[in-house]
């Protein structure tokens, strides 16, 4: 037997090699990218056999939403297919400062010093170039494996919650086919990586509930530090998420949970400080949340429709138009021509929950290119029914859910705070969508006649060596 299996094993890296040797003599930057993914998967399988979290649902769930997302990213690089940000955007700027950062490590500098940088991004898709090759394709392929271990970790965490394996597979189906993520997540844009940073961090939250490490818990801490850098509000309510939900939901006796967590609530303050924020953020906070600043986000940098500064705009200091432009070049032209705009804007701010919720509504759309957004929002009005039925068992039952739902609740009111425009909310928007998505398989549960047939053939692939301390 395993005589059959290395034979399989072998078969298989022969037939990966001369396909690739075929696709270099038509196209070598894909057959590169290629072998940068095919390590990247072996790696993985790799890690999910020492982790035995290597059955085939796992090892099926992951190629199918790499496939996925890898026919979305070939579509959109070879048709130039971009159908909002007419060839603009940070994917663009990403790219640029990846080449420089690439040529620069080429030639043994690893400085970073006249490189006008917000975050690190870049810098990772650099030395994948400097490896590689400084094409856009690398970086969009380095996406798509990101993007299927995101579906597995939503796999991982519906089955934490004690969701069954039939929902966890289908749940993860839904997230590789997630239109949103599919276009965002195919660009070469931070939250490629920022998904599964966040989705990481939800499922440490839930195993440091059931069962405190601190080997866990440092990894959680490392990760969280990370998504601090690369978005700070998401990690900020991924950081009061953990320490409420760790609070009420953790299994120690009073005495334990209050020597644990006077350690942890401790430690977790000097995250964002470490990164300037001050302590638990305090810095940022009472710099954001003041009315002329949520004015100036809403109705300026973040407008549908950009302005300069009206006279009921409140801007920070020293925020000249001349800067302005220089970071956002397009505005001008979008003044001149607001008809070209596409985006969509929530113009009551009352409304906006609700709106990032569950929009943008059809009355909202506001040109053809829009339309597109619905493929996400009627599909999702559906899974709404189970989202909430998911929502009441978790807080009546199954509390160990209940992170998932918190972190999406924080996260969309941060969004619905300061941001009217649809075409930043729906990007990032993804990780509280996915976390809702994952709490509704508790919905599926629940359905005694949740009896779908592709499921029930599914079901034939027996999980033998998952972990349940997972």
């Amino acid at each position: 037997m395993n005589f059959l299996k290395s034979r399989k094993n072998i078969i298989g890296i022969i037939s990966f090699i001369i396909a690739i040797d075929v696709i270099s003599f038509f196209d070598i930057v894909l057959a590169i990218g290629f072998v940068f993914v095919g390590f990247l998967i072996a790696i993985t399988c790799l890690i999910f056999s020492k982790a035995k979290i290597g059955s085939k649902n796992i090892y099926l769930l992951f190629f199918i939403a790499f496939l996925i997302h890898l026919s979305v990213v070939l579509f959109i690089y070879y048709s130039n297919f971009q159908p909002f940000g007419g060839n603009y955007g940070d994917y663009i700027l990403c790219q640029q400062q990846a080449e420089e950062i690439a040529q620069r490590v080429s030639q043994g500098n690893f400085s970073l010093g006249g490189l006008s940088i917000s975050h690190y991004y870049p810098v990772v898709i650099g030395y994948i170039y400097a490896l590689t090759l400084p094409e856009m394709l690398i970086g969009q392929l380095f996406s798509v494996w990101l993007a299927a271990i995101s579906v597995i970790l939503v796999y991982l965490i519906i089955i934490k919650i004690e969701g069954s394996k039939k929902s966890a597979f289908l749940i993860g189906l839904i997230t590789a086919i997630y239109p949103s993520y599919l276009l965002f997540g195919s660009l070469l844009l931070k939250d490629s990586l920022v998904i599964p940073l966040v989705l990481a961090g939800l499922l440490l939250t839930l195993k440091l509930i059931k069962n405190f490490s601190w080997k866990n818990f440092i990894i959680f801490y490392l990760t969280l530090g990370v998504l601090i850098h690369f978005r700070f509000y998401v990690a900020y309510a991924l950081l009061f998420t953990f320490i409420f939900c760790w609070l009420l939901l953790s299994k120690f006796n009073f005495k334990k949970k209050f020597n644990y967590g006077i350690v942890i609530i401790f430690l977790l303050g000097f995250l964002p400080q470490f990164f300037g924020y001050g302590y638990y953020g305090i810095k940022t906070m009472k710099n954001y949340l003041t009315p002329e600043k949520i004015t100036f986000y809403r109705e300026v940098a973040y407008s549908p429709t950009p302005v300069f500064l009206k006279p009921s705009t409140v801007a920070p200091e020293n925020f000249t138009e001349k800067i302005f432009v220089k970071i956002f070049p397009k505005i001008k032209k979008e003044l001149n021509n607001p008809g070209t705009n596409s985006t969509v804007k929530m113009n009551n701010k009352a409304q906006s929950f609700t709106s990032v919720a569950l929009g943008p509504f059809p009355s909202q759309i506001q040109s053809y290119k829009q339309l597109f957004i619905l493929l996400e929002t009627f599909p999702w009005y559906f899974l709404l029914f189970f989202i909430i039925r998911g929502a009441f068992v978790a807080l009546k039952r199954q509390r160990i859910a209940l992170p998932l739902l918190v972190f999406s609740i924080i996260s969309l009111g941060v969004l619905a705070l300061f941001i009217p425009n649809f075409g930043i909310i729906t990007r990032i928007r993804i990780p509280s969508f996915i976390a809702l998505l994952c709490l509704s398989s508790l919905g599926f549960k629940e359905l005694k006649y949740f009896k779908i047939p592709f499921l029930n053939k599914i079901n034939r692939f027996k999980i033998k060596t998952i972990n349940k301390n997972l």
